[in-house]
């Protein structure tokens, strides 16, 4: 077998790079749980040895809180503005592990801010906190002249509709009282400048003890910044508001750090839920797309990895095939086992999906191998059945090319996927007449192979049970795509290998030795006896340009069928009912049909009787 080589192993560790900064800390920070790197500069300075530990984790912090505070050496603007949720997180669990004086310091980093104004929502769930002065300041405006200015007002206003959506109709639990630690009970959110360190919000959590936890939450102050490139204003606030309250929720259900990415994911999702206008979620797909191979659950807690953002489409997956209950369902399954360890997203998914009260193992894998072939109809590649927005999600999932159209000479493919990651391995006939052959080989692990047959007017899922397969007549489909996804639930690294055989004569039809124009049938057509006149044809070889017209005895034409593309085969399907191309009944006589295909030409006649 000729093949390409393997995808290189993702990048291994360097011995003792790790040895200055204790394990648990490196845990903490987020550093194990990528199974692509993406660094920020503080994290690349935290493996070198350049920073210590409480050092890295408080410049985390100055990088989406106080850059006046960060060197100038390690600060870095992402690419995207992002929620700096997952980055407080982090460092809030990593300063669990450090010493008295780091917590100190970075308990001070991670404080509220100190605003010296503040109202409360119209319904009185939220207490706003804000300035009008310095760089944090609001637009002082009051046209509504309630003596608020009319930003905080409309803070406020989402505020409460975020709250009625999310709590009200979709069903989750209202985050946790603070105990008073901004004012009262009510929720506390921040108003201050975010724009310039590429931030749209957080929701930070706050009580150390259990599995859940309050928090509070910091917006900026006008969405006005040129960082906020894809969505500025009023529609950024929106979808930051329904993006961190998310957030809020979560932490009703469940704080712990191994829930970043679905965090992240969901609450994406959920912007989309509140404002399907908006799109904002769009920016971030690619990242996610771009790198089928990578595991669901893969991304980094810093602004370098936007995979846990873009993963947002496996929430809208889920809401759109399964229902918008199954998001809520697996919280519920997080929190009630105060852990997001995939198994409890399996539990979820048997008892939602597949109706099954107890835990079976692959369940979750047959959703995400679902779930591959959804993407891979992304894009361009766009078909109806899939993403309500589908067509938006450019680029579409890259696919490996195998090119069969040497007959009996075997090629093939061969990579590497992470655990719930997938390949896409893509054949096109080019009208050969024929089949394929296809094995696969994989080496260790689960794993689920489904066959995409791909025609002008639909799409076919077949599974593909066995490593080998026979497709005949493979020119019937303008591609087949074969769809490798890998259904552990931990792992990285998972090989696997295709091999492809085109074969002439692999087909279930006997194909035709010259082309010709048949006689029609029935012969006259009587328009009051019959439906219709069959006009049948063989084609030896496939056309890309097909037609048949029909002309009357003067040579007019009355009647034209574009057909197009036709591959090699014998077709009795073409039908002529009697009516010219305005749709009006022709008269009793001799008519004359030619069929035109890529420069060969036949002609017949036939007679029809009133």
């Amino acid at each position: 077998m000729t093949s390409r080589a393997p995808q290189s192993a993702f990048g291994a560790r360097r011995a003792g790079i790790f040895s200055a900064v204790p394990l648990v800390v490196l845990f903490a920070l987020g550093i194990f749980a990528r199974p692509l790197p993406a660094r920020t500069l503080i994290e690349e300075a935290l493996e070198a040895g350049v920073l210590d530990a409480e050092t890295a984790a408080l410049y985390q912090v100055y990088s989406v809180r106080d850059l006046s505070a960060l060197p100038e050496e390690f600060r870095q603007l992402s690419d995207h503005p992002y929620c700096a949720t997952p980055v407080l997180t982090a460092a809030r669990q990593a300063g669990l592990q450090l010493s008295r004086e780091g917590r100190q310091r970075l308990a001070k980093a991670l404080a509220r801010p100190d605003l010296e104004r503040k109202t409360l929502s119209p319904s009185g769930r939220f207490q706003i906190h804000f300035t009008l002065e310095g760089r944090n300041g609001v637009d002082a405006a009051d046209l509504s002249g309630n003596g608020i200015p009319d930003y905080i007002d409309v803070v406020a206003a989402v505020l409460d509709s975020t709250w009625d959506l999310q709590v009200g109709q979709l069903g989750y639990r209202p985050p946790p009282a603070d105990r008073g630690l901004g004012v009262g009970d009510e929720y506390d959110v921040y108003i201050v400048q975010l724009g310039d360190k590429r931030v749209y919000g957080y929701a930070y959590p706050e009580d150390n003890s259990g599995f859940s936890t309050y928090s509070y939450m910091e917006l900026d102050n006008d969405y006005a910044d040129p960082a906020y490139a894809a969505t500025q204003g009023l529609d950024a606030l929106r979808v930051a508001i329904a993006h961190e309250f998310f957030h809020a929720i979560h932490f009703a259900y469940y704080k712990g750090n191994d829930s970043s990415w679905w965090r992240e994911a969901s609450s994406t999702w959920m912007e989309e839920v509140a404002y399907p206008e908006i799109d904002d979620y769009l920016q971030y797909v690619p990242y996610f797309l771009g790198k089928p191979a990578r595991s669901l659950d893969g991304g980094g807690s810093f602004t370098a990895d936007y995979h846990i953002y873009g993963a947002a489409i496996f929430v809208h997956f889920l809401d759109q095939r399964y229902g918008r209950e199954l998001v809520r369902i697996i919280w519920e399954e997080i929190g009630e086992n105060r852990s997001a360890a995939l198994v409890h997203f399996e539990q979820a998914v048997s008892g939602f999906v597949f109706d099954s009260p107890n835990f079976r193992t692959g369940n979750l894998g047959k959703v995400v191998s679902e779930f591959a072939v959804w993407n891979y109809f992304t894009g361009s590649r766009y078909r109806e059945g899939f993403y309500n927005e589908g067509e938006k999600y450019a680029p579409h999932p890259p696919s490996e090319e195998i090119d069969v159209t040497v007959p009996y000479a075997t090629r093939g493919d061969s990579g590497r996927v992470d655990h719930l990651g997938s390949a896409y391995i893509r054949l096109e006939p080019k009208l050969l007449p024929g089949g394929v052959r296809l094995e696969v080989e994989l080496k260790r692990g689960r794993w689920i192979r489904r066959l995409v047959l791909v025609s002008a007017d639909s799409v076919e899922v077949r599974e593909m049970p066995l490593n080998k397969v026979e497709l005949a007549a493979w020119d019937e489909y303008q591609e087949i795509v074969l769809i490798l996804v890998q259904t552990d639930l931990e792992g990285r690294s998972y090989e696997y290998q295709v091999a492809a055989e085109y074969d002439p004569e692999l087909g279930d039809y006997k194909r035709p030795l010259a082309f010709k124009l048949r006689q029609s049938y029935p012969n006259p057509f009587r328009p009051q006896v019959h439906d219709h006149v069959v006009m049948p044809f063989d084609l030896s070889v496939a056309s890309e340009n097909t037609r048949l017209s029909i002309f009357a005895a003067d040579g007019s034409l009355v009647r034209r069928f574009e057909m197009g593309v036709k591959i090699a085969r014998h077709y009795d399907d073409l039908l002529w009912d009697g009516l010219n191309g305005e749709g009006k009944r022709v008269g009793s006589g001799m008519y004359y049909y030619v069929l035109e295909a890529d420069g060969l030409r036949a002609a017949k006649t036939l007679g029809l009787l009133r």
